[in-house]
Parts: structure tokens; sequence; C-alpha cells
């Protein structure tokens, strides 16, 4: 160690260079971190989305979801299954071991599924698979406006507007609400199809045959060649009218003569709204490991650029979640820039010279910019955990210099030259300050190795704090003892050190003579010093036990979100006038209010027409009430609401997404796991700081089921998966091609005209093509009323119900410990099980 510290005072050119190239290479490095709220997480978990519109969460178990499972049950490294079969949607989640690259799982869950397709319904849409991305949630909400009708308006938007968006750096998914798309719509009349012995099969496959543009050969002459295209496509809607279908009787009849052709658009089943308008909501979220300050600024950029290209439309952002990320991290880099000027006030209150406090505050940025190099080496991102690493290594990167040039000088007051004293000092205490560097390397670098999702969360942190540990071993024991060397000798303390800390002098003697006395004081009573210290030590402990825990910190961040949910048959203009009646009472009762965004029928897994959620934002007003706050104030008003069953939350949510308190019951028959999740929640739901408690699925929702006699469909030449596609064609629609116009594609439906299958009890009556001819459906199937669920969650393979729930007042370790006694006299039937997550 005394080599590199003699050549470095021998050779100070050599020296400095060697810092500049640091210097250069930090502020380079620091330039390419990319600015995210959280460190990358690559959590091993693959999603399975599969769509099969029109389908009950019971069809969607039997028919797609456990198709699912069960050809992905011996996918190696798997751990965990969990699934949600909701109205027309499956999502199936898997959590695989964490030592499994996620990438390959992704691709052998993609094949064993796609093998297994043949066992679903045709009708089902492409599954989806994903993995999940802690980061990829949506960072920007873009609400707009048009003047061009609804469907022209969303089509618009989906097919110019989102890829452009899509195709922005940092962009991962840009998800669309709202709106209507438009649909080429064939109602047909069940009257007419009867009498004239007309399937709806036969309709929709007539009409997609005549609707065609193709290929159809080549002329090769002498010189030349020429290709022969068929132009069949219709190009008015009006054309579809006026196609031949075949009859029984062998005499055909014209579309017009059995139903009518509507240019319209889809059901609705979600409605979009900002501030009391309805609007096409874009979701926008991130790639893994990008820069969401920069993606967010180029999405503003495009966005211009866009409306400008577009006059017809306008467009407004109520949520920019790039503004709180850089906010959050350029907090912690000023608050660390304040502790770097503070540090040095400190310094020479003690050191009492400019020229030593000058070389340790010099240390300090040549270490903390060199550690910016091995961050970006590592392609790691200025987040809140390696911000914080930063933070917390501001004191090892001065302690080491601090020491150093403490010893220096003291070489120096004993009279050796500068130069002999830089070396002297340094060598001296070299081997105590390696050793502290080691006892704090020694604490993180296990921190950085941990295995597991804890593990990546906390690598950024402790690898940080590491590599400031090592530039700062190296600064001190290079460029300090190089500088000290080259500030010329002085006569001890200057004068003006004396006069601006002589105060501290006084202050600090005082803190030496109670050391002092306290020091004496415990030598001469030793027995009763450790007995006292013990005492302390126990009591650490004992106190650290009362301290609650959750997984993070509860932040304002301006954003408050209430979701509802009323009875499971509530159509969704219902479900849109409750959502109206918030917003009223979000605008009329809470200040600092910016935006409030609704989305009425949810998206993803929390779907459904009965389900709404509102998204309050507001300024950034430091005289206004918290979140939490006024999420106290707003829930009185969601509890008073008849029918319907509300949440709020004034924080961000975990990474999973729902509430933090939950408690999975787990059995076989859905009705025994839901009075048991009933009863539960009943219980905890009187528990103080508990709040917002609540089942994931419900109860009680009406169907009409199609029950068939087997030997009757046998006898009609009728198999069961024709029977569910032509009753599911009848009622939600069969595909009949694409219509096709000014390079927009659009769906062509046939179905059974809504005025016509309002009345339930027709249903029965719905004519189903046999071997015999036409037949009512009544004839082979009975139709009867059942209660079902809104949505079969199942983990592992096993149904569950989840009872759910928010803390507040106390932490979420403490409401979970509340939680379980509250429940502890609760009989389970054999069988069923209780986990709390």
């Amino acid at each position: 160690m005394g080599g590199l510290v003699r050549f470095c005072i021998k050779r100070p050119v050599f020296t400095w260079a060697t810092v500049l190239v640091l210097l250069l290479l930090g502020v380079s490095s620091y330039n390419q971190l990319a600015v995210a709220l959280l460190p990358k997480i690559d959590i091993p978990v693959v999603v399975v989305q599969t769509r099969y519109t029109g389908a009950s969460p019971n069809e969607i178990e039997q028919l797609v979801t456990k198709p699912v499972e069960d050809s992905i049950a011996d996918l190696e490294g798997l751990d965990k299954i969990t699934s949600y079969s909701a109205e027309s949607n499956s999502f199936v989640i898997l959590e695989m071991e964490v030592d499994v690259d996620v990438d390959q799982a992704l691709v052998d869950v993609s094949n064993k599924v796609k093998s297994a397709r043949h066992k679903m319904p045709r009708e089902i849409d492409e599954p989806i698979f994903r993995k999940v991305d802690v980061n990829a949630q949506a960072f920007m909400v873009i609400a707009f406006k048009s003047s061009l009708p609804e469907k022209e308006a969303k089509k618009t938007i989906e097919d110019n507007i989102v890829p452009r968006l899509s195709r922005v750096e940092g962009v991962g998914q840009v998800n669309v609400t709202g709106g209507r798309d438009r649909e080429i719509r064939i109602l047909l009349d069940p009257v007419a199809l009867s009498e004239y012995s007309v399937s709806i099969q036969t309709l929709a496959a007539v009409v997609t045959a005549n609707n065609i543009t193709n290929p159809s050969g080549y002329i090769t002459q002498e010189k030349d060649e020429t290709w022969l295209r068929l132009i069949g496509e219709f190009n008015r809607v009006e054309d579809l009218d006026n196609i031949m279908i075949p009859t029984a009787s062998g005499n055909p009849v014209r579309v017009r003569d059995l139903g009518r052709v509507v240019d319209g658009e889809q059901d609705v089943r979600s409605i979009a709204r900002v501030n009391g308008d309805s609007v096409v909501q874009l979701r926008i979220s991130s790639r893994p490991n990008s820069d969401v300050v920069k993606a967010g600024e180029l999405v503003k950029r495009e966005l211009e650029r866009i409306l400008k290209t577009m006059p017809e439309f306008t467009a407004e952002i109520p949520f920019d979640d790039t503004s709180f990320v850089e906010s959050s991290v350029k907090n912690v880099l000023r608050d660390m820039g304040f502790g770097i000027l503070l540090t040095v006030a400190v310094l020479y209150l003690f050191l009492k010279r400019f020229s030593a406090t000058f070389i340790v505050s010099v240390a300090m940025p040549v270490a903390l910019f060199a550690t910016f190099m091995p961050l970006a080496m590592h392609g790691y991102s200025l987040n809140i955990m390696s911000s914080l690493g930063l933070a917390i290594s501001m004191g090892v990167l001065v302690n080491n210099s601090i020491l150093i040039i403490e010893n220096i000088y003291r070489y120096r007051d004993m009279g050796y030259a500068p130069a002999e004293a830089a070396e002297k000092g340094t060598i001296e205490i070299s081997l105590s300050v390696i050793a502290g560097t080691a006892t704090n390397l020694g604490v993180f670098i296990p921190v950085a190795i941990m295995k597991g999702i804890a593990g990546q969360f906390l690598v950024q942190y402790a690898m940080t704090i590491v590599y400031a540990t090592f530039f700062s071993l190296w600064v001190s024991l290079t460029l300090t003892p190089s500088m000290a060397a080259r500030i010329k000798p002085d006569q001890g303390i200057p004068r003006l050190g004396r006069i601006l800390c002589g105060w501290w002098d006084w202050v600090y003697s005082g803190f030496e003579e109670m050391f002092l006395f306290f020091l004496k004081v415990s030598l001469a009573r030793p027995v009763i010093t450790i007995l006292a210290f013990l005492g302390l030590t126990f009591g650490v402990f004992r106190m650290g036990g009362l301290i609650g825990s959750e997984m993070m910190p509860r932040t304002d961040s301006g954003v408050m979100t209430t979701s509802i949910t009323l009875p499971s048959n509530t159509p969704v203009w219902v479900a849109e006038d409750r959502a109206k009646e918030i917003e009223r009472e979000i605008k009329r009762t809470l200040p600092s209010l910016k935006y409030v965004v609704s989305t009425v029928g949810a998206s993803g897994r929390n779907q459904g027409t009965h389900k709404a959620t509102i998204e309050a934002y507001f300024e950034e007003d430091p005289n206004r009430p918290s979140t939490m706050e006024m999420a106290d104030m707003l829930r009185p008003f969601i509890n008073s609401m008849p029918g319907v069953d509300g949440a709020v939350s004034g924080f961000r949510q975990n990474m999973g997404g729902g509430k933090p308190i939950q408690l999975v019951v787990k059995g076989e028959d859905l009705e025994t796991l839901y009075r048991i999740a009933e009863k539960i929640r009943d219980r905890i739901r009187t528990v103080p700081g508990i709040v917002d408690a609540g089942i994931d699925v419900e109860m009680g929702k009406p169907e009409l089921q199609i029950i068939p006699v087997r030997w009757r469909l046998s006898q009609f030449g009728i198999d069961m998966t024709t029977l569910s596609q032509v009753i599911y064609g009848y009622l939600v629609g069969m595909d009949a091609g694409k219509f096709r116009q000014d390079g927009f594609e659009y769906d062509i439906k046939a179905r059974i005209s809504p005025d016509k299958a309002t009345d339930i009890f027709k249903v029965q009556d719905l004519p189903i093509m046999t071997g015999f001819g036409l037949m009512p459906l009544k004839e082979f199937a009975e139709v009867q009323w059942r209660d079902g669920p809104t949505e079969v969650v199942r983990k592992d393979r096993q149904k569950a119900v989840t009872v759910e729930a928010d803390a507040r007042y106390i932490t979420v370790g403490e409401a979970t410990a509340n939680a379980r006694k509250a429940i502890e006299g609760i009989e389970l039937p054999r069988g069923y099980m209780i986990d709390y997550g």
C-alpha cells in the first residue's frame, strides 16, 4: 500500500489524469442512466390471458381455464398457479421458481398452451402471453375528444394514433378504453329464419364467401406476365342486403328478407370519462428497464405532432406519473447535494483549515461521480433504491478522507514537510482505513447477492454503496495524499479558522467535559455500566418488536382511487350513474382537484359492467390535505351508497395491485367458500384500523342456464360445440367476414335483432338447424334460472375466495395480526383452509 501512496504523491499529473478520466466517465454514465421509480425486478411470473366473448365465469373455467392449467401443470420450474375466470376472460398466472429464466418460461408456456388449443372453443381469441414487470404500470393517461362520430373517432385513434405512440422509445403498451367500435350488423328476425329454414351458420358462411378479394393466377405472354386478382369485396354496406342465401326449398332469399343490415356500433361494455365528459382513454405503460421520464417527454412531443396533423382531435393528460418519478428521484439527489454542503461546513468546524476542508470536499464528488460508471455498466437505473444508496454512502465517502487528512495534518503540526507528512500520515493509518471499509463491504455485499425478489429489489441499493465505498477508499489513498502534499505548510490553525470556529470550540469543550465525566463514572462502576448496557440492548430488541411492518411506505402521490362494485347483473349505464354521483361528491368536497377520471366497466381482470373505478388527481398544493386524509373524507359517502360495495385508497398500491391484507380461503365448493369468506369479512370489519374489507368474488349473479338433453341432441344430429356456437352467434354475434373501407377494417356480425332478444323467455324458441331442418331450442334443451359467481378463482388448481382489506392508522403487519386474532373462532369444514397473504 505504501508504494501506491508514494507513487501518487510523486506523480501528481498521473493521479489527476486518472481522476479526470473517472470524472468524465462518471458524468457520461450519469447521463446514460435511465430514470425510474423502482429498480428493474424480473419477477418470475407469466400471465396467460384468453378472451371468450360472452361466456360466463363457469364456462370460462371449464372450457378455457382448466385446459390451460392442465397443459402447463408439468412445466419445469413452476411454483404456483393462480387463475381467474371472469365474464369473457380467463387469466392464468404462473409463478415460477426464482432462478427460472422468465423469457424461456414464456416460450415454454406459449408452446404448451398452443398445443392444447384444440381442446378449447374455436371462438376464443388467441391467448396472450406476457411476463410481469413491476415498472410496466401505466405512467400516463391521455384522454381524447373528437368532432368525428364516436365510432370513427375510436377507429382513427386505434389505427393511427396508437401505433405512433407505441413506436415512441420506452413505450411498452398502449391500452384503449372507452368509445365505441364500428360494427356492420346483420340483425336477423328469428321468425323469418324459421319461415325460410335458414340457419345463422349458413347465412354467416355465405356472406363471408361473397366478400373476398383474392389473387386468381397469372397469364404469361411472350414478353411479360400479367397477374389476375378477383375483386369481390363489398364497396358499400348496402351491398350486403342483396346477397342471396340458399334455403331448404331451393328458392334463395336475400339477406334483407331475413333481417336488416345496420352500419352501427358494438354493444357498450365500458365507458371512459374525464371531468364529466365521455372520452377515448389511452393508458400508456413503459417497457422493462426503460427511462420513464424520457419516455414521458417523447410521448408529449409526439402527441403535439399528432394534434397538429389531426385538428379534429383534442387531448388532455390527466395523469402523468413521470413528474412524480422524476421528483422522487431528484429530491433524493437534491437532499444529497445539501448533505454535501452540510458535510463541508461540519468538516470546517472540526478541521478549522480551508485547505484540509477543500481536499476532503474534492474527494466526495470524485468518488460520487465515479460510482455512476459501474452503475451504468450493470444496466442499473437512477431510482429510489440506487439514489438512497448514494445518499447513505455520503458518510462513507467523506469518512475515509477525513481519517487520512486528519492524520496527515497531525504530522504536519509535528513539523514534517507536506510531502513527507502526506506519505507517513497516509501509510500509518491506511490499514485502519482499509479495515473500516472492509467492515462496510462485509455488511452490504451479502445484501447484494441475496436471492429472490427481495434480492433483486435491494441489489442496486447494496451495490451502489459497495462501489461508492470502494471509490471512497481509492480516492482517500491516492488523491487525498497527493493533494495534501501540494498544499503549502502552515503554522498551526489559521487566524480565520480560530475566529469562525471559536464558538464551536467552546461548545465542543462542554461535550468533552461531559464525556469525560461519564467515562470516569463508567470506569469506576463497571458492573453497573455493563448491566445498564445489557438492559439497553434488551430494551432495543423489545421495542423493535413493537414497530409495525409493511412492504412499502404510503406516500402522497396526488392520486386517490375509488373502486365500486354493484350487484353483478347491473348494466353499464347504471354503473355509470353511480360513478357520476361519486364524481359530483369529489368535486363538491375535495380541494385542489385537477382531474376526475372514471372507467366504467373497468378493464383487464377487474372487469364487468357492474364495476367502476374513479381516480381523482390533485394539484401539488402544500396546503391541501393528504390523499389519505381525503380518502377518509370520501369513505363515509361511499359506504352510505345503497347497493354499492366500495373501497377508497389514497396511496400507491403494492406491486400485486390488490389490497395489502389478504386472507385466502381454499376448498372445493364455491358456495361454501363464500359463506366462510363472509364470516371472515364481517369479523375483520369490526377490527380497529382495518377499512374497506371485501371479498374478491361475488355470488348471486343470475344466469339463464341452457341444459341440453344429450339423447335428444344425438337424435337430431347436433353436437354440443355446434349448439354452443349457434346460441352464442344468435345473442352475441357470429363472424361474417370483414368490411373494408378507406384503409380500415370492420367486423361484420350476424345476430338476432336486439329488439327480438329482449324477452329472455323466448330464448328457448331460438331456431337451431338440425338434420330434420330448423327446430326450436326447447326441443332438445331445458332453460332454467340459476345464480352463478362473477368470477371463479383457483389457486394451485383449487378453488379459492380471498377476503381483502386495507389498513389505516396502523401498519399492515399490525392489521394482519389483529385480523388473525379476530377470526380464530371460525370453524372450517374438513378439506378447507385459510392462507394469510
